[in-house]
């Protein structure tokens, strides 16, 4: 089964690029980090600007940093895993919202499900191996969020005592 990607029915000739990302906009040049705009990962990598309103990276780049998807990928990262086992390693997400964060990473095409049968019947999801690409990545952010938590913790706090009125917290 072949499926077409965004930014893999691009027209003109030669297949080259376009210096133009979504909405007509330049695309953005951040750090060169493998599959960011300035370190291209195939040939459709500059076809998209996440910071364009109107390009659906910025769905996918929402999808992929939503809140469970990242502590999906570590768990699956190390192999397979049924549901019950996914929610015992992750912790903290209910049955109802585990599931819509499979299905959404299914459609993604991140995350596989297979049902094996049995008794009583069986489900393993797995990564992709388009899913397997994120796992350098949403490591490096784990590690980021690990070694600078105390910072951060006493950043906030320091801001809390000297802000008056409540604060919101992020979202």
């Amino acid at each position: 089964m072949s499926r077409r990607t965004l930014g893999s029915a691009r027209s003109g000739a030669g297949g080259g690029a376009s210096p133009v990302g979504c909405g007509g906009r330049p695309r953005s040049r951040g750090p060169s980090v493998p599959g960011s705009a300035a370190h291209p990962s195939g040939p459709a990598a500059n076809d998209h600007d996440v910071l364009s309103p109107a390009c659906p990276s910025r769905t996918v780049l929402r999808h992929v940093v939503d809140r469970w998807t990242p502590l999906i990928v570590a768990v699956l990262i190390e192999g397979s895993h049924r549901f019950g086992e996914l929610r015992s390693a992750i912790g903290g997400i209910t049955p109802k919202v585990l599931t819509e964060t499979l299905r959404s990473m299914e459609r993604d095409g991140l995350v596989t499900r297979d049902q094996v049968p049995g008794v009583p019947p069986r489900v393993d999801y797995a990564l992709t191996p388009l899913g397997a690409t994120l796992a350098v990545p949403m490591a490096a952010l784990r590690n980021w969020a690990q070694d600078h938590c105390a910072e951060v913790l006493a950043n906030r706090a320091r801001y809390d005592g000297a802000t008056p009125g409540p604060v919101v917290p992020h979202r």
